[in-house]
């Protein structure tokens, strides 16, 4: 069983072409499963988000991933990953089902969207102007590292990174130089996933 809990709220240096490596290796097993089990018409896009997705940017040692899927097919493409793949899924909303999994040692969050979600966009966008504004990842570091030392829950560590993301869609929204394929959403949610 692999629990969100599982791994200290530990940040290491940012290992940004292991991570990429590893993300890669992760969407092909997630295409080549989703593909078996004939759903991959239903993907849209599979992202690497997160803080391993920013270049220079420390972060805990796992990978994220946004497996943005068709609307109604959250449910049966997170339990095929699940039941082939291995990890454990939660249903968090019709929208959205993380599957917490454990490969060759790393481990791996692969939240699958429902395309209508905000959730996955939020993730997108944060991860965009984060490498792009370094000022604004430096600081997003820094907060990191103070949320990490007062925090053993990462629950609470992730709740106090919520103003933060929310200011950074904002500035995000303001960019010249970023555009999206979708309206960056306004975050009013007070409980975002790990970014």
């Amino acid at each position: 069983m692999v629990s969100t809990n599982d791994d200290p709220i530990e940040l290491v240096p940012a290992r940004t072409e292991t991570w990429r490596e590893q993300f890669t290796e992760e969407r092909d097993r997630i295409d080549e499963t989703l593909a078996d089990a004939s759903l991959e018409s239903t993907v849209e896009r599979i992202e690497h988000v997160g803080s391993t997705a920013v270049p220079d940017l420390a972060a805990k040692d796992i990978v994220d991933l946004d497996i943005v899927v068709a609307d109604g097919a959250v449910r049966e493409v997170s339990r095929t990953l699940e039941t082939e793949l291995g990890g454990d899924r939660i249903e968090n909303s019709d929208e959205w089902h993380p599957v917490f999994r454990r490969e060759n040692g790393q481990r791996f969050n692969d939240h699958v969207f429902a395309a209508s979600s905000d959730g996955w966009k939020i993730s997108v966008v944060t991860r965009e102007i984060l490498a792009a504004e370094p000022t604004l990842r430096a600081e997003y570091e820094a907060l990191k590292r103070e949320l990490a030392a007062e925090h053993d829950e990462l629950v609470a560590y992730s709740r106090g990174k919520t103003a933060f993301i929310k200011r950074a869609l904002d500035v995000a929204r303001a960019s010249d130089g970023l555009s999206f394929d979708f309206e960056v959403p306004i975050n009013n949610r007070d409980d975002l996933s790990d970014e």
